[in-house]
């Protein structure tokens, strides 16, 4: 598909600071997984410079902010550069004029990215733990921008969720049109109803508040952040709208008005939503409004580990779709809706109500992330159009399917 790349991600190290390795190789399977493999091609790339390009001692190959890209490529519209800080690279911009230009250039390029009309070039820095660079020329070329915690370096579920984060919070300074929040808050949906005596919902959210405040993330919930005067309806409605929704579905919790409300505004508003399924006897009644998003399993024996992988898939949700809003400037002019996630009765007929009353045109085409949605998901999709009154050409494409089709919409 000829979209233009979004973000690019390099990361940068000497060639004997051996955990550039290890991050590059943590990041390229992240990036490159499933979580952001259903975006339109050429969304997120991850790419590696470490080894000598001119000379085999020296920096490695410029970056496209440094050398214009062969043959025009076009650079992609946010740079992320992560430098892994280390002895060996401390000692080489101390020793060589070439190491110290090469770096000197890349936290200059963050620097000048804030001015209008730039490139955007976000650096996030790294330290390996066990280096002590403190009054290094490296450490002070390097204490402008927003580093990354050296925690980061210990544990790849952290290093995903960190950087995550902080590309999602660039996009959304510098996208203002995508009117996207700066600061990705996590609206924690939960029932203080329980089931039979092993389901402990209040156990749950109080772990949920412990693994949040270890992370840079900001969480919103309903008894602590609601004071007694407020006009509660208005602003858990208002809430679930905004942040991303880590729903904890615990044995009651399909069955509660109010959680049944914030998934509703949750889904309607096109939010990212992430499931915990944390059912520890039996729901005795689920809801239709609950599924389509993705589940993280949350077992007695894990629970902590659950609460990361959920919030970090959070993360992960709120950035490709930081990502989708910014693509659908160059896809808008052949499609009717491209939804972050893929359409549902729920999500179809709230865009319905609020976008076809104008026109009397019965055709309807949609594009939305992959996967694709299965042939019977597909059929009920298009049943629910037919029955709305769109009785022309009406199809739902994701990027893969758009592109077997040679980048048009006709079949």
């Amino acid at each position: 598909m000829p979209t233009p790349p979004i973000l690019e991600i390099y990361v940068v190290w000497h060639p004997d600071d051996l955990l550039g390795t290890t991050v590059s190789e943590s990041l390229i399977e992240h990036f490159h997984g499933p979580a952001y493999a259903g975006l339109a091609g050429g969304a997120v790339e991850v790419y590696l410079r470490s080894a000598g390009w001119g000379d085999r001692a020296g920096p490695p190959r410029p970056l496209p902010f440094m050398t214009p890209l062969p043959a025009d490529l076009p650079a992609g519209q946010i740079t992320v550069v992560i430098p892994i800080l280390g002895r060996a690279l401390a000692r080489a911009v101390r020793k060589s004029k070439e190491w110290r230009e090469y770096f000197e250039a890349i936290f200059d390029a963050d620097a000048a990215s804030a001015l209008p009309d730039r490139q955007i070039v976000a650096v996030y820095p790294l330290s390996i733990p066990e280096a002590d660079l403190s009054g290094s020329q490296l450490a002070g070329l390097a204490a402008r921008p927003q580093a990354l915690p050296r925690a980061a370096a210990a544990s790849s579920t952290v290093l995903a969720r960190e950087v995550a984060q902080a590309i999602t919070q660039r996009i959304a300074r510098e996208f203002v049109d995508a009117h996207l929040e700066e600061r990705i808050t996590v609206f924690i949906s939960h029932t203080k109803h329980a089931g039979a005596s092993s389901d402990e919902p209040a156990h749950l959210v109080g772990l949920v508040r412990e693994v949040l405040r270890a992370t840079h993330l900001d969480g919103f919930f309903d008894a602590q952040d609601i004071q007694v005067a407020d006009d509660w309806e208005h602003i858990l409605d208002t809430h679930a709208a905004r942040h991303a929704l880590l729903m904890l579905r615990t044995d009651m919790y399909a069955s509660r008005e109010w959680t049944q409300r914030e998934v509703l505004a949750a889904k309607v508003h096109d939010i990212p939503i992430v499931s915990m399924y944390a059912v520890r006897n039996e729901e005795h009644r689920g809801s239709f409004l609950m599924d389509h998003v993705p589940v993280v399993a949350c077992l007695p024996e894990d629970e902590r580990g659950a609460i990361e992988r959920g919030l970090n898939r959070l993360v992960d949700e709120a950035l490709k779709r930081a990502l989708w809003i910014t693509q659908r400037v160059y896809l808008e002019r052949d499609f009717d809706w491209l939804p972050v996630h893929a359409p549902e009765p729920v999500t179809l007929a709230a865009w319905l109500r609020s976008n076809r009353r104008a026109t009397q045109d019965p055709n309807l085409l949609i594009m939305h992330p992959d996967p694709p949605l299965g042939p019977k998901e597909r059929a009920v999709i298009l049943e629910f159009c037919e029955l709305a009154g769109l009785t022309g050409q009406l199809d739902i494409l994701t990027p893969r399917t758009f592109a077997t089709r040679g980048g048009t919409s006709q079949p």
